[in-house]
């Protein structure tokens, strides 16, 4: 098999498995780890918001640790911090363990997902917008798998601790094989650059900053998280509100995971017909339809623009972005800078607690849900007129 495929193979599977194994899976877990350990819920949100921060905050580390070290080692670290992270989870016998367990499953998550996998898909691909829409599709999934993942290995007695050892050791697996055999030397813009969508300019991480381009990339890529972190958190309490039984909006939400993994794909195919930053001003206008729909949420019409407004809009938002950003600025500091685009989008751990504080003083969480609508539409008009960069600022 071509190398370039393997690594491909080998990164989206490690994206498949870490997602399956933290952030879906710890929403299922907390309740038996609240019941059996005595925390409220209070309590136990913590960790699940520090998992989510944690992630944020530490995007820059493999940037600096591929830089320093290589990629490799950047992936034995990841592989260690997650073995330390899961191993807390599972011998969990109180709130420290399991915060700091939640801490290093944020790290480890920056540190094997997206950013060390799209910096190697950047080297190995000369057009890379396929083989991003497939990653990213595939780790998606993880988000689909993961619940279930956690029903089976759990089982009826709720069997935590015995989940978070065999996903520990999944994870360090994936990670460890990654390391051995993905492709970390070859990089195809050492002879000259072959696609002509990707920009040949001498762009340095100080300079995209300032552009205008640059922040409305970093703000859709922040708003398609906003939506999704919302929408996970607030959506149930709020189509109970509205009438709707909570086990259909929890099939509701894993027909959204769906469309948003199966979406990304969509937007890797659909980047030789369309440019990014119409795919992107689309994205953003289908989520702006979805937030409008979840706020009046009744009726099957309404819920179902709900899903496919969200679904296919976060989806091809994060894959859109990405390849703008690689399309916009070059390869030489895409590692820097979908970190710091990473890093940005750590504002959207705060959605939870603004919803909540709407529906406490508002009695509903559909003003917050127009506001989000409200502004993936003035994005979307911004995505539509989106000029490439032509001269260094």
């Amino acid at each position: 098999m071509n190398r370039a495929w393997l690594t491909l193979a080998l990164m989206s599977a490690l994206f498949f498995v870490i997602t399956a194994a933290t952030f879906t899976s710890l929403g299922l877990a907390l309740p038996a780890m609240s019941q059996e350990l005595h925390w409220s819920w209070s309590e136990a949100g913590i960790g699940y918001s520090l998992l989510a921060v944690c992630c944020g905050l530490t995007s820059y580390a493999p940037a600096a640790l591929i830089r320093r070290v290589g990629v490799r080692a950047n992936f034995l670290i990841g592989a260690a911090v997650m073995a330390a992270g899961f191993a807390c989870l599972a011998y969990a016998d109180g709130l420290g363990l399991y915060l700091a367990g939640a801490a290093l499953a944020g790290l480890g998550f920056t540190l094997l997902a997206t950013v060390p996998g799209t910096y190697l898909l950047t080297r190995l691909f000369e057009r890379p917008g396929f083989a991003f829409g497939l990653y990213f599709t595939v780790g998606g999934l993880g988000g689909v798998a993961g619940p279930q993942l956690y029903q089976w290995i759990a089982g009826p007695d709720q069997a935590w601790r015995e989940f978070w050892i065999i996903a520990g050791l999944a994870t360090v697996l994936a990670s460890v094989v990654a390391a051995l055999f993905c492709d970390t030397a070859s990089d195809v813009a050492r002879s000259g650059e072959r696609d002509p969508d990707i920009s040949t300019s001498h762009w340095t991480v100080a300079q995209v900053l300032r552009s205008p381009q640059f922040v409305l990339i970093a703000a859709a890529y922040a708003g398609f998280l906003i939506c999704d972190v919302s929408t996970n958190y607030a959506s149930t309490p709020h189509l109970m509100q509205q009438g709707i039984a909570a086990d259909t909006s929890a099939d509701l939400l894993s027909a959204f995971a769906f469309l948003n993994a199966v979406s990304r794909l969509a937007g890797g195919l659909l980047t030789g017909f369309a440019r990014p930053h119409t795919l992107l001003a689309t994205a953003l206008a289908f989520l702006a339809m979805g937030m409008t729909a979840l706020a009046f949420g009744h009726g099957q019409v309404a819920l179902l623009v709900y899903v496919v407004g969200i679904g296919i809009g976060s989806g091809m938002t994060f894959f859109a972005s990405t390849i703008l950003l690689l399309d916009y600025f070059g390869r030489k500091p895409n590692l820097e800078l979908f970190s710091i685009v990473n890093l940005i989008s750590t504002v959207g751990a705060a959605a939870p607690w603004a919803a909540g504080m709407t529906r406490d003083h508002t009695g509903s969480f559909a003003p917050f849900f127009l506001l989000l609508a409200f502004l993936m539409l003035v994005l979307a008009l911004a995505a539509l007129f989106l000029k490439t960069p032509r001269d260094k600022l």
